[in-house]
């Protein structure tokens, strides 16, 4: 099977959520045996080291494209009717790109991932009868929904309140437009189809690597949380925060010897109150997350916003990390309370939970393997990418089957 995958992301290096479930979809399916042609924009990465990271996996090329914000092109947007977060990745270069490569090139299926690339969905169908899959790794819609409602500056508020209302229309039109659009989530699958019952679905879950379940957890720092994620991604940003202002105080007063470890980018920028600054320890970015994060006792993922399903959380169940999180946070993961994981939503009950943790009250083992044998039956890259190949291969023979009859 020949397969061109186009991605906003490079997918390396696999660090991130966004790089994760792009670079997965791409290496495993390759290990399969198909042959991809993957096309990326570039931003920031150093193109000869992405290169070679890619390489043994697909033919990849690389648009010299940067889709970072600016200001004043996000107030003009006011007036389009496709949302700033789409029309930031719409460009000419990657026209001029899928019309030379469709000169030379007849794949049999066209992978697509993120709404901010379905836009090239038309100038592909101009060129070719293959079918064209769109990978939603998020109700985008959803994302922004949630992003108004807890925003308390009026004017951003206004500003995303519209700016979901241009997406919900943005993401519905679009996503009519593809053979097949594959979730990431049951939950996703459910409220896309609530937009629109004649959107075409099916559920793929986000995988991670299988080595990730020889790790075992070493003697743990007393009273130790951790917190992992880019703050760079607002998400993650809003619950840190929340956690910071809500929790933290009351639970320091409480725990006073109580420390959370802060991993990942942006986190220097973070702003610490004077009352638990002693209970914070700022890391930021580590090379070797693991060596980090295994001698702690909780990690928390507060997260109040998002949509799509969390891997870091995949990959901390993997690695024998017991994780407290809200339902947000655990959204199309198919774990239970207390049986992979624990699950608190307010303020309150995130403190409760932690003191009962840090107090002995849970069996923190049989969690640990409870959530491992989760992932080992359902979220490892090669099941994963299995899945990919049988719906691919389905969706391909029905497409022939549809232009026969025509």
């Amino acid at each position: 099977m020949k397969i061109l995958q186009i991605s906003p992301h490079l997918g390396v290096p696999p660090n991130t959520g966004a790089n994760i479930s792009v670079f997965g979809i791409t290496k495993y399916l390759s290990l399969l045996g198909h042959e991809i042609d993957f096309v990326s924009y570039r931003k920031n990465f150093n193109l000869e080291s992405t290169l070679k990271d890619l390489r043994p996996y697909c033919d990849p090329t690389i648009l010299d494209i940067q889709t970072g914000n600016n200001v004043i092109s996000a107030i003009f947007n006011v007036f389009s009717h496709v949302p700033y977060n789409v029309s930031k990745y719409i460009n000419r270069d990657l026209r001029e790109f899928i019309i030379k490569y469709f000169k030379n090139n007849k794949p049999d299926i066209i992978h697509i991932d993120h709404l901010h690339m379905a836009w090239i969905v038309d100038d592909i169908r101009e060129l070719t009868n293959a079918p064209i899959v769109l990978r939603e790794h998020n109700v985008e819609t959803n994302i922004m929904k949630r992003f108004s409602e807890k925003e308390s500056n009026i004017l951003l508020r206004w500003y995303s309140a519209r700016q979901a209302k241009k997406l919900e229309n943005y993401e519905v039109k679009y996503c009519r437009k593809f053979n097949k659009c594959i979730m990431i989530t049951s939950v996703d699958e459910q409220q896309i189809r609530q937009l629109d019952s004649r959107i075409d679905t099916t559920t793929i879950e986000a995988g991670i690597d299988e080595h990730l379940l020889n790790y075992r957890k070493k003697e743990v720092i007393p009273k130790s949380l951790f917190h992992i994620g880019s703050l760079d991604w607002y998400p993650n940003k809003d619950g840190l925060e929340w956690f910071l202002n809500s929790v933290m105080p009351s639970l320091s007063e409480q725990i006073p010897e109580i420390k959370l470890f802060i991993y990942g980018s942006g986190a220097e920028k973070l702003k610490i109150d004077s009352k638990v600054k002693d209970n914070i320890e700022i890391c930021g970015f580590v090379s070797n997350l693991a060596q980090n994060i295994l001698n702690k006792e909780l990690m928390i993922v507060p997260l109040r916003i998002g949509s799509g399903i969390r891997l870091k959380i995949l990959e901390m169940l993997a690695m024998g990390c017991n994780i407290l999180t809200t339902e947000i946070g655990k959204e199309g993961i198919n774990a239970e309370n207390k049986k992979h994981l624990l699950i608190g939503n307010s303020a309150e009950e995130f403190k409760s939970i932690i003191i009962d943790y840090l107090n002995g009250k849970y069996d923190k083992e049989l969690i640990s393997n409870n959530a491992k044998d989760l992932i080992r039956d359902s979220y490892t890259w090669p099941i994963i990418a299995k899945r990919f190949e049988n719906e691919y291969m389905k969706i391909i023979e029905f497409n022939k089957m549809r232009n026969i009859a025509w």
